[in-house]
């Protein structure tokens, strides 16, 4: 049915949680779709330098410094994948879960 703007909302569930989770669920998996595209492509791009990528991140990850950088990120990223959930806000909204794009790079 359309609401206001004419614009045919989808419901997948008749119970708007169930809907929200969905979103949620979705909004994860084209942010992990998207990220993956891009760590296959930069892992080509470095190896193609002649840098060994694995021992790279490896150096990395074992870097006490980052710890509090990753963890910041990942309260931002659980945030933002949940705002359907926790906001009420529905998809499409300026808090909504988004597909990066070359603007965030």
């Amino acid at each position: 049915m359309p609401d206001s703007s004419g614009t045919v909302q989808y419901h997948a569930f008749d119970d708007p949680v169930s809907d929200r989770i969905l979103g949620v669920a979705l909004a994860l998996a084209a942010e992990v779709w998207f990220l993956r595209e891009r760590l296959g492509l930069l892992e080509a791009a470095v190896s193609k330098r002649g840098l060994n990528v694995s021992e790279l991140i490896e150096e990395l990850a074992a870097d006490p410094g980052r710890s509090a950088e990753m963890i910041e990120d990942r309260d931002a990223f659980v945030k933002r994948i949940m705002s359907p959930v926790i906001d009420h806000k529905p998809l499409g909204s300026p808090c909504s879960p988004h597909l990066p794009s070359e603007a965030d790079d």
